[in-house]
């Protein structure tokens, strides 16, 4: 596990920005620039950039490959005014407070080597030797592994340069890294763009990569994921994400888990769980409500309540948890727990598995803020940042003080789905297999997944 650096850490800042670079296409112009980096001794340099285009302001650090902030305008009203603009990613002050706290809630960054759970800390692959087990570390309640480990490739500092309308991050992790067998390289590029067919806003693309080290003999699984919280209110909004809208009209069905999160390999209809239906656009509290009622197993009222104590006063402490005796009956969910969705979605892929697809629409009618996710990987997680409480991380590193509790943020995972990494190809028929993780293999392709964060206003 990485030590964490002592509070009394010098930091030191480069004392100006460094270089400017614009890029005209479709009559916009994207500005990116290197802001002042962060140098902790023994731990390295932080690079920091900021990419602005339409009104849309992204902050970039090469701590993680992290979205730091993201600032876009208040799309109510006539014309974006200075003090109309809001970041809407939760996140640390700065990401000296990032690297010493050990991000324990993975914010902004990009996790990997394998994203999400590995059930028990453990998997098999086929190597040139016969199939082999791989023991990584438990870092999910000391059961599950989750999101490459104590010391996963969100805590790393990566390398980065600029190159045109872009910023690219790239790591090496070597053969052993973490207890993943092969070494890879991973690549995180970003750009911002001009949306397709709206005139507000701009379009942050995400492209990921990874590759094999030249020379390289083994196999490994591979599965990087965007793990940026998103409140379009403000990430410090006392309203949390209850009056946001959720659309993600292709995922029709997702993955039941069991008592520690780790899928079933069924996949089951929306239709059939309710709870879990977000083909039609509706509201987090609502979805809330009913997930309280159908999966925690709370009254109507008690689930109702829950959210309008939120709704009433933003700041209270509570947190509302899964009754002792657990959750309703085939819920899985362990009682005394905090509740709220942590689910992968299956996003129906059509004809073509390689195409981008929307995955999600996420808006704030309040503002007209709105997001769209598209991405070329099978699934999507929701995650209603349920573990948020208000004290970890403390509100004293956290942007402008801001006391993260439930519900404060929405994570949309775009990625394979979880605990699903094959030792052999499955067979044609296993539905939960067609989502698998992808492996790397000598002589076999690069690993790609694409995805793109399109910012704007949902129209008048």
């Amino acid at each position: 596990m990485r030590g964490i650096v002592s509070a009394t850490a010098i930091v030191s800042y480069a004392s100006a920005w460094s270089t400017t670079t614009t890029l005209t296409m479709k009559g916009y112009t994207t500005t990116i620039s290197e802001l002042p980096s962060i140098t902790i001794p023994s731990q390295g340099s932080i690079r920091q950039f900021q990419l602005s285009l339409n009104n849309v302001t992204v902050r970039l650090s090469s701590l993680g490959a992290s979205i730091t902030s993201i600032l876009i305008p208040d799309y109510s009203g006539t014309a974006p005014q200075s003090d109309d603009y809001d970041d809407i990613v939760l996140s640390y002050k700065s990401p000296k407070e990032q690297l010493q706290h050990n991000n324990t809630h993975f914010f902004s960054a990009i996790v990997g080597r394998v994203a999400n759970r590995i059930k028990d800390g453990k998997f098999q692959l086929q190597q040139s030797e016969g199939v082999t087990t791989y023991h990584l570390d438990r870092n999910d309640g000391n059961v599950n592994h989750l999101h490459g480990g104590y010391d996963g490739f969100c805590h790393r500092i990566w390398d980065a340069e600029m190159d045109r309308n872009q910023v690219k991050f790239t790591l090496t992790s070597r053969d052993g890294d973490q207890g993943y067998p092969g070494g890879i390289e991973v690549t995180a590029i970003y750009s911002l763009v001009a949306n397709d067919d709206d005139y507000e806003g701009a379009k942050l693309k995400l492209q990921l990569h990874g590759r094999l080290l030249e020379g390289e003999t083994k196999a490994t699984p591979i599965a990087l994921a965007q793990h940026s919280y998103f409140n379009l209110a403000s990430h410090s909004s006392s309203e949390r994400i209850l009056n946001h809208v959720l659309h993600m009209p292709h995922c029709d069905k997702f993955t039941p888990l069991d008592n520690t999160s780790i899928p079933t390999k069924r996949l089951e209809s929306v239709k059939d769980v309710k709870a879990m239906d977000f083909c039609q656009p509706r509201t987090i509290s609502d979805a809330l409500v009913h997930y309280g009622e159908q999966m925690v197993g709370l009254t109507p009222k008690n689930a109702a309540d829950n959210v309008q104590k939120i709704l009433h006063d933003g700041n209270i402490d509570e947190t509302f948890k899964v009754p002792k005796q657990g959750g309703t009956e085939g819920s899985n969910l362990d009682g005394d727990t905090p509740y709220g969705f942590d689910h992968n979605y299956i996003i129906d892929r059509m004809f073509d598995d390689s195409a981008l697809r929307l995955a999600a629409v996420l808006s704030h009618p309040p503002t007209r803020r709105s997001l769209s996710i598209h991405t070329t990987a099978p699934g999507v997680q929701l995650y209603t940042s349920n573990y948020l409480a208000g004290t970890n991380p403390p509100a004293d590193i956290c942007k402008d003080n801001s006391k993260y509790s439930q519900w404060q943020g929405i994570c949309l995972e775009t990625q394979t789905f979880p605990d699903s990494i094959y030792s052999t190809p499955p067979p044609a028929n296993d539905e939960f297999g067609k989502g698998r993780c992808f492996i790397l293999e000598p002589g076999g392709d690069d690993y790609a997944h694409e995805v793109h964060y399109a910012f704007g206003g949902t129209g008048s």
